[in-house]
């Protein structure tokens, strides 16, 4: 397994570096300072398996950075943002661009593994702090009048399902909320999966923004 670890802080990058080591024993941890580096690396050591980008870098950043290493890499390799910046903006630029997650540098060690899991399994992942952001951008500035009755969920979703897309939205992987649900794994990806079709939502990333919209969160 190759890692990459694009990001201009020195200690920052050895930090998650011996952080991705201790994941994964086996491992090969590389760290450079930015894209133009990332891409000469990528040429010389490709394939990688998993690519941690910062998005505020010298040279390129941002997108176009986000754009230059998927040009550089096989289509199937995932690139996940991480950044000091909880920008709503930037993370939907990256995710539409093909990011396959946006992690907080101010994340705990559980957060990152359990992202880093998800990603690896195919999923994409947000970290709570920007799916915050998000929520709190989706509610109305003004309160409702006093005397009419709270909204009503209309999302289509059982309590149960309810309770498994709240955990979803904390970043949780499926053996994660087995545990806080007292139920099996087997049971858990079978209500992430009734979830994702109620909801019409292609990733869990997708069903926690339609549940956030619909009032679930």
């Amino acid at each position: 397994m190759r890692i990459l670890i694009v990001d201009d802080h020195p200690l920052f990058r050895e930090a998650l570096g011996s952080l991705l080591e201790r994941f994964y024993p086996s491992a090969a941890v590389f760290e450079v300072g930015s894209v133009e580096e990332a891409a000469g690396v990528v040429r010389q050591y490709a394939p990688f398996d998993l690519i941690m980008l910062d998005v505020f870098l010298p040279g390129q950043s941002g997108v176009a950075g986000l754009e230059t290493l998927h040009a550089s890499v096989a289509v199937e390799t995932p690139i996940v943002i991480i950044s000091g910046s909880d920008n709503s903006e930037m993370m939907n630029q990256a995710l539409a661009k093909g990011a396959r997650g946006y992690i907080a540098k101010s994340a705990g060690v559980g957060d990152v593994k359990n992202a880093l899991h998800l990603i690896l399994a195919g999923e994409i992942y947000i970290s709570p702090s920007m799916l915050a952001e998000v929520r709190q951008r989706a509610e109305p500035k003004d309160p409702p009048p006093p005397n009419l009755p709270p909204p009503t969920d209309n999302s289509g979703l059982t309590p149960r399902q309810r309770d498994v897309i709240r955990l979803m939205a904390r970043g949780l992987p499926n053996k994660s909320i087995a545990r806080e649900l007292n139920c099996s794994d087997g049971t858990v990806k079978l209500h992430v999966s009734a979830i994702l079709r109620t909801l019409h939502a292609r990733n869990r990333t997708e069903a926690v923004q339609a549940a956030t919209r619909l009032g679930v969160l």
